[in-house]
């Protein structure tokens, strides 16, 4: 004896206002880490002016390893800030079109790590994400 399917759930205003909420949520993430990487250049440009005014050391020098150790963070920093960036725009863009569940996903993953806000942003889209009706409605 079979039992019955249970009765599709309909995309509904409340899905639809959860998805809303999200890509708003991800733009301001966003903008946060275009924030971060004009904060990250400017410090490297104010790093940089320093050492070159002879800033560092008693006599002006500055060891090289220091100097790339300084490079390597600060182009890290740069570079993780840009990609997070980027990612949060098109997750927001994808939310709205309700496209790209696999990228919303990953992004969410990779939200998770900037915590407290960026963990209650990336479950909240899991939680959202996995509901049937929100599948379908990204066509998965």
């Amino acid at each position: 004896m079979s039992h019955p399917a249970p009765p599709a759930v309909a995309f509904g205003a409340e899905d639809e206002s959860h998805l809303k909420l999200l890509s708003i949520f991800y733009y301001v993430l966003a903008a946060l880490g275009a924030l971060a990487l004009l904060m990250a250049v400017g410090i490297t440009v104010l790093l940089f002016g320093y050492l070159g005014a002879g800033g560092a050391g008693h006599d002006g020098s500055v060891a090289t390893g220091d100097l790339t150790v300084l490079i390597v963070v600060m182009a890290l920093s740069v570079a993780l800030s840009l990609a997070s960036g980027i990612l949060q725009f098109m997750t927001a863009r994808r939310l709205s079109q309700r496209r790209g569940r696999g990228l919303c996903q990953f992004t969410a993953a990779i939200t998770c790590l900037s915590f407290p806000l960026g963990t209650l942003l990336g479950v909240f889209t899991f939680i959202v994400l996995a509901r049937p009706q929100v599948r379908a409605a990204f066509g998965d």
